[in-house]
């Protein structure tokens, strides 16, 4: 039994590890690498948050709660992905003054009541599953509602302040020629 507890979480933790890696991999193809390196902290920091709290409350870190885990990660990147992707639209349909910071600032806004509307939608079911569920539903569903809630303020707060202070150090490109030159400057490559 106790052998079988312990592969049985062995795997959860390689398909854990497996699924931590595809998403990497998505970020690094969908955007410029500080909006990936952006979008990955933000993920890390949702799930070492839900972990603490498991362990503060001292909770069971089992298949169940990594398969929670791996979940918190793809709604942390999905709300990412949702605020980046407004920002990259913005920035790219800007005009030469407006700031970056500016934009972000207004792109996390206006994507705030979508997230917001879909997460709480999210936690009712959530919270219906924690208080009627059994004991693996009910550790299952308390994870995700705080991942959830974790992520959704860690999209905007966390993620979206740190692509911006990247932007200023290493500046995304206003339009698709401008880019395509700043990534040859990076790259070495004469201009």
């Amino acid at each position: 039994s106790a052998r079988t507890e312990i592969e049985q979480r062995d795997r959860a933790l390689i398909a854990f590890t497996i699924a931590f890696m595809a998403q990497l991999l998505y970020l690094a193809i969908r955007f410029k690498w500080t909006f990936g390196v952006s979008a990955v902290v933000a993920m890390l920091h949702d799930v070492l948050i839900v972990v603490g709290i498991f362990a503060w409350l001292n909770k069971p870190i089992d298949g169940i709660f990594l398969a929670a885990a791996m979940t918190i990660i793809g709604l942390s990147v999905n709300d990412t992905v949702v605020v980046f992707d407004r920002v990259r639209e913005r920035w790219y349909n800007s005009k030469v003054g407006e700031k970056f910071t500016d934009l972000a600032n207004r792109a996390a806004v206006e994507t705030l009541p979508r997230t917001v509307n879909t997460g709480l939608g999210t936690m009712f079911i959530l919270a219906a599953l924690a208080i009627i569920g059994g004991d693996s539903l009910r550790d299952f569903s308390i994870a995700l509602l705080i991942g959830l809630v974790v992520g959704t303020y860690s999209s905007v707060f966390t993620a979206t302040p740190m692509v911006t202070y990247l932007q200023e150090k290493w500046p995304l490109a206003r339009d698709k020629k401008e880019q395509a030159k700043v990534e040859r400057d990076d790259s070495g490559a004469v201009v």
